[in-house]
């Protein structure tokens, strides 16, 4: 659905034996919700999904990064995005709106991790 691309930095890395960076990231965890719709799901690079999964940024109802400033302190090389930097951008969606994540779903992520 996200052609293996990471739907916050977009970054796409394919080994030649067909393994990829990104994971499929449950945005309700599975462990307490038992769900494994598509919609609760997003695209993620280890990193930000590993961030996504600690309440370090969430998405809005409008499919755009929120990045609360009080989280984390980020340094990146010259030349380098920080997650701050995606504060506002719209994630990256697959092309079936049916395969949008769940509003409800990212919704209750914000709750919970207290992302306004």
């Amino acid at each position: 659905m996200y052609e293996h691309h990471c739907a916050l930095c977009h970054l796409q890395v394919v080994s030649s034996r067909g393994q990829f960076i990104v994971d499929g990231a449950h945005i309700k965890p599975f462990a307490k919700f038992r769900d494994d719709r598509l919609r609760n799901g997003l695209s993620l690079c280890k990193n930000h999904h590993w961030a996504f999964d600690r309440g370090w940024f969430g998405i809005d109802d409008d499919y755009r990064l929120v990045v609360p400033r009080d989280r984390i302190r980020e340094a990146a090389p010259a030349g380098t995005q920080t997650m701050q930097d995606y504060h506002g951008e719209l994630i990256l969606l697959p092309s079936r709106t049916d395969y949008h994540p769940d509003p409800e779903a990212l919704q209750w992520h914000r709750e919970h991790w207290e992302i306004a």
